[in-house]
């Protein structure tokens, strides 16, 4: 979702999720077994992911 997507997101008051937390719910859920191969092949491409944000996502999917 752009920033600006997300921004009017904001202001209506919706709920909104990136990539990354839909991964993370789908392996907290069991419909996917780890998030860990999916972020090396998101890096992979041209999305911005940091090395921390990687870490964060790793630790709250319980991976870590």
């Amino acid at each position: 979702m752009t920033s600006k997507a997300r921004k009017v997101a904001e202001n209506l008051g919706l709920n909104f999720t990136g990539t990354i937390g839909i991964l993370i719910k789908a392996k907290l859920t069991g419909l996917i077994p780890s998030i860990k191969p999916l972020l090396e092949k998101i890096v992979e491409t041209n999305f911005r992911l940091s090395p921390e944000l990687q870490l964060q996502a790793l630790k709250e999917a319980k991976e870590l």
